[in-house]
Order: structure tokens, then sequence, then C-alpha cells
């Protein structure tokens, strides 16, 4: 019995012990959780001090550069070419030889019309004559009517004469016109046998060999381009046109060329809009220094807009929340919504015309899922 009694006793005491322990452990990590410091959580966003620039708003069009002149010389009559007197990249000059024909037939046909020329001619004169003979004639017997020599009948029989022989004068006379129409139109067509270029130019397609059938509808014989000067087309909208003037500079950067840029000029304005598309279209052009081809991909960049000193951030910088444009101002730790007014924009940047300062902290992105309110540590990009 004393046994058991002083079992329990040493249990108790135990069991107390432990107790005490157990509260003493408990008040001392109570006493050191409330003696640590208080971790912040920070959000960390990309940041950006927002500053001065100059901007500038530009049009972009892009496609294929082509000549600005560009002449497909054709055939002008059926035939065979007995000569292509150019090859593929040759330089021509206005008025020179590409092609002859074969002209043997139409040579011939000169010399008919030539020498159908001369008869006409001929016969002319031989009319002229018999109507000088025709006037002599009746004067004669005129006079011999006034003094009662010869009949009536003979005075009449002589202005027949004279009729006839001004008539056959003038059928003379109309077929020397006709002759030398014939021999005009021939001459043309002697002339069409030979191909000349209309331009000074590059020989950029060449169709037909020597020996080689040609007719009017067929390929070009050859396709000649001036160079010198390339274009650039596209179209634009009712808003971009509105914004465009025939003259304006632009810069044009060609994939062939990387890191070459070329200096051109907006050459043309469509005064009507295309139903199709609603577009207008445009031309802009540049001279060519020679390391430009026809068929190249380039695009121009037209600058519409200058602002110096315009308070810019990047487009990503400006979100649209609640209906209103605003950046995402931060206020030393804190981030906190901003309505901007936007102005002009390149396309990367755009310009803050009202609702920050120089100086002002703002999140880069206002894409991010940054609340405002938020505690934010701002990274600065180097």
């Amino acid at each position: 019995m004393r046994s058991h009694v002083t079992h329990s006793v040493f249990t108790l005491i135990a069991v107390s012990g432990i107790a005490l322990t157990l509260s003493a452990c408990r008040e001392a990590e109570t006493a050191a959780a409330a003696a640590a410091p208080v971790v912040e959580h920070r959000v960390d966003v990309p940041a950006m001090k927002v500053g001065a620039t100059d901007l500038e708003s530009t049009l972009q069009i892009s496609g294929n550069l082509a000549p600005r002149t560009r002449v497909a010389i054709f055939a002008k009559l059926p035939g065979t070419l007995s000569r292509v007197a150019v090859e593929i990249g040759d330089r021509v000059r206005a008025g020179q030889t590409v092609a002859t024909m074969d002209r043997r037939e139409i040579d011939a046909q000169v010399d008919a019309a030539a020498a159908a020329v001369n008869v006409a001619h001929a016969g002319l004169e031989s009319a002229e004559a018999a109507l000088a003979n025709a006037v002599l004639e009746h004067e004669r017997a005129q006079k011999l009517f006034d003094t009662g020599a010869i009949a009536k009948q003979r005075l009449d029989a002589g202005d027949t004469t004279l009729r006839s022989a001004s008539a056959q004068r003038d059928l003379a006379t109309a077929t020397v016109a006709q002759a030398d129409a014939a021999l005009r139109r021939a001459r043309e067509v002697q002339r069409d046998t030979t191909l000349t270029s209309p331009i000074d130019g590059v020989v950029v397609e060449r169709n037909y060999d020597a020996g080689s059938l040609a007719s009017p509808g067929d390929k070009p014989v050859v396709i000649v381009a001036d160079l010198r000067v390339l274009k650039l087309e596209a179209g634009v909208s009712e808003l971009e046109a509105g914004r465009l003037r025939t003259g304006m500079r632009a810069r044009i950067s060609v994939q062939a060329r990387p890191g070459e840029t070329f200096d051109g000029r907006l050459a043309a304005i469509a005064p009507e809009v295309d139903a199709r598309n609603r577009h207008f279209a445009i031309e802009v052009r540049t001279n060519n220094p020679g390391s430009l081809l026809s068929g190249m991909y380039a695009t121009a960049t037209i600058p519409v807009e200058h602002v110096s000193g315009a308070l810019a951030v990047p487009r990503d910088a400006v979100a649209t929340r609640d209906g209103r444009r605003v950046v995402l101002k931060v206020d030393g730790t804190t981030v906190r919504e901003a309505p901007v007014t936007e102005g002009l924009s390149n396309g990367t940047q755009v310009e803050i015309a009202s609702g920050l300062t120089a100086g002002d902290v703002i999140v880069a992105d206002a894409r991010r899922d940054v609340a405002p309110g938020a505690r934010v540590n701002p990274i600065f990009s180097r």
C-alpha cells in the first residue's frame, strides 16, 4: 500500500514538471515571436523613370521595288525576226535599235508604191498639158465665134473639151495624192520592221531569238526599264492619306541590303479611293545609286509628325482600366493608378500629354497584374 502511494506521488511530480516545462517553452516561443522583425511582402516589377525625348510618328509601307518607267516593245506587224540586237542587262538609249524583222517583201512594196507615185505624177503632167491645150482651143474658138467665123456648135464643142480636160487634171491630181499616201503607209510599215527603245534604260526581259516568228498579239520582243528611279506602291487608309502630302521625305530599307537606308520622297497620292478596299494608292520614289534591283522587297518609312522634348513611355506602360487610360505610378514602394492623356505615338512609345511629370517612376509594363495599393520592389533595367 505504501509502495503504491509512493509511486503515485512520483507520477504526479513528473506530470507537473512536464506541464511546467511545456508552459515555459510556449512562453519563450511567444516572446521570441514578438521580438522577431516583421518581414514585408513586396512584388518585383519592372520600372522606369519618365523622361523627355524626341518622338516621331511614322507611316510604314512595304512592297516590291519597281522601275518608275517600264516599256514592253512588241512587234508591230507579223513576221520573222532577222536580228535581236540586245541581251538582258544591256543598257540602251532612246531610239536605239533593239531588233529588226525580215523586210524583203515590205521593201518590194515600198518600191512598188514609189513607182506608182511616179506614174501618177506622169499622168498629172499629161492631164495638165491636155488642159492647157483645151484652154487655148477654147479661147481661139471664142474669138472666131465673136467674129462670126464659126457656128455656135463649134464653140460648144470647145467648152465640152475644156471641161473634160479640167476633170482629167483633177482626177490625175487625186491619183497623185492617193499614190503619195500609199507610199507613206508603205514606208511606215517599213519603219515598223525596226524595233527601237523609246526610253533610256536596261533590257530586263528578252523573249525571242533571230529567226523566231513574232506578231503584235504575242509576248513583247524585249522589255526595257529605266532603273535610275525606283518606286514603291501601296494602299493606305483614308485616315492615313489625310495626313500625307506629296514631297514628304521617306527612308527606304531593303531586305537584301541590311543596314543600309535610301532617301526617298512621297511622289504621288491617288485623288480617288479604290472602291474595292477603300484605300488610296500612294507612290514613294527613290534615286537608285546602282545597288538596288527591280523586284527587291523594301519598306518605306514616312515621318508624319515630330515632337521635341515629349514625355514618352513604352506603349505597354499604358493600359485601359475601368474605361480610363492609366499608368501604374510607383510612389516610394506603393503602386497607384494615374490617369493619363496620350498624344503622339511611334508604335513602340507614346507621348503622355498630361498625367505625368518628368522624373515620375512607373511600372514599365501595365499588363502585369498589380493592384493599386500593392507594395512593390521596382526593378530598373540597365
